[in-house]
């Protein structure tokens, strides 16, 4: 019996659809030796487990965790495995997490602008295209970015579905792994959903505070919560001295410093640029730059209650916001853009009159971020982008496009 052409068609996508997961999976079997290999933060994770197991500082235990103590809390049943074992472990919980990002995100976005099937096809490919970089350095370092993103999603997802207990968990699961989502936390107060917001807060301090109460540390007076607060937060978000060895990033220093603060550093720093020194106002002009990034992103904050799709543009301005305002923001910290990349994509299939004013400022932003790839620009050209605060214009641009769509005119939504 010979098939039907509709038989055909539909079997199509299903025989596609093996063969690309066949590809990703055959990649990723390829990568794990890079990965296991390479230096990163697997072992930094899985030690920082077993030294909270110990009742031990984690920063003295383990060189170079600078991380909440929820997330040695997290890592404890992976520091129980053997070292192969917990590398590989590890490596699972990225895949499956950076998964978990691109699903949730798919979900939502649908949910917003009632994407088709044919349209998702390219919604997933241009994503793709503009967020694989950032993708590609959380598998890089070894990062756990990808695990704070997915339960960012989580509490976005449930706070969109009206699921107070999902949204309430999984925005304080984010928080109490990295501060930086705090802001996220704050996000349900613009929708009123003060029952989610107050759950949350209770639910971030019962998980912060959750390996002090479980392990505590020894001496007892030198908390986890406590000690990271002070060594570490204190030192980023409320400029005073950070702990040793992070002065490089925090300062702005460090080139893979991608944050509004590093920028503006740099750009005072008279041995990078020649318009005289400034360091001592560097502080004062820090201040200014947030006061004006602040304002700005709150007015497209507001804006974006009254735009289709309101819940992805406002956490698509929290999302730039978190890398903004955050004292270090690496390459595998950008990952969170895919959610403002996804949303732009699908809304601009959707809307073509916003082409001329929003897709410049997207091909200019994802340019920005290919110059600063070592792969193709070079590593010459790539480090003086870097430099130069490429990835932060380039966010600053995606920021401006989020603008174009939630400030057009009534006239043109009519169109």
């Amino acid at each position: 019996m010979t098939p039907t052409q509709d038989s055909a068609a539909a079997a199509s996508p299903g025989r596609y659809s093996a063969v690309t997961w066949a590809v990703i999976g055959l990649a990723l079997v390829l990568y794990y030796p890079q990965f296991s290999t390479s230096y990163g933060g697997t072992a930094i994770f899985l030690l920082a487990g077993d030294c909270m197991l110990q009742g031990e500082r984690l920063a003295a235990c383990s060189p170079g965790y600078s991380y909440p103590p929820f997330f040695a809390f997290f890592m404890i049943p992976l520091s129980l495995l053997p070292l192969w074992a917990g590398k590989l472990a590890w490596y699972g919980v990225v895949i499956a997490t950076t998964y978990g990002c691109f699903r949730i995100c798919e979900t939502l976005t649908i949910g917003s602008f009632g994407v088709t099937r044919k349209e998702l096809v390219w919604v997933r490919l241009f994503t793709l295209v503009l967020s694989f970089k950032f993708v590609l350095a959380v598998f890089a370092n070894q990062a756990y970015d990808s695990l704070v993103f997915f339960f960012l999603l989580v509490g976005l997802y449930g706070l969109s579905e009206n699921k107070t207990l999902l949204g309430a968990f999984g925005l304080a699961a984010a928080a109490a792994l990295k501060a930086t989502p705090l802001l996220m936390l704050l996000y349900p107060l613009l929708h009123r959903k003060w029952k989610l917001f107050a759950l949350g807060v209770g639910l971030c301090a019962v998980l912060s505070l959750l390996p002090d109460v479980l392990f505590p540390p020894s001496p007892p007076n030198a908390g986890y919560l406590r000690t990271w607060v002070v060594g570490f937060a204190g030192g980023g978000l409320l400029g005073t001295s950070p702990a040793e060895g992070y002065s490089q990033f925090f300062q702005g220093s460090s080139n893979l410093n991608q944050s509004l603060k590093a920028f503006v550093y740099r750009l005072v720093d008279p041995r990078d640029l020649p318009w005289g020194d400034f360091t001592g106002q560097a502080q004062v002009i820090l201040n200014a730059v947030y006061l004006v990034y602040c304002l700005t992103a709150l007015a497209i904050l507001l804006r974006s209650a009254k735009a289709e799709g309101a819940h992805l543009w406002g956490a698509s301005v929290v999302v730039i916001s978190m890398l903004m305002l955050s004292p270090i923001s690496s390459k595998s910290h950008f990952v969170a853009l895919l959610l403002p990349h996804m949303a732009i994509v699908a809304y601009l299939l959707k809307h073509r009159e916003v082409w001329a004013r929003a897709v410049p400022l997207l091909c200019a932003s994802f340019v920005l971020n290919v110059l600063a790839s070592r792969w193709p620009a070079g590593r010459g050209l790539s480090e003086k982008m870097m430099s130069l605060g490429s990835i932060t214009i380039a966010t600053l641009l995606l920021l401006a496009v989020v603008a174009v769509i939630v400030f057009r005119r009534e006239k043109d939504a009519k169109r």
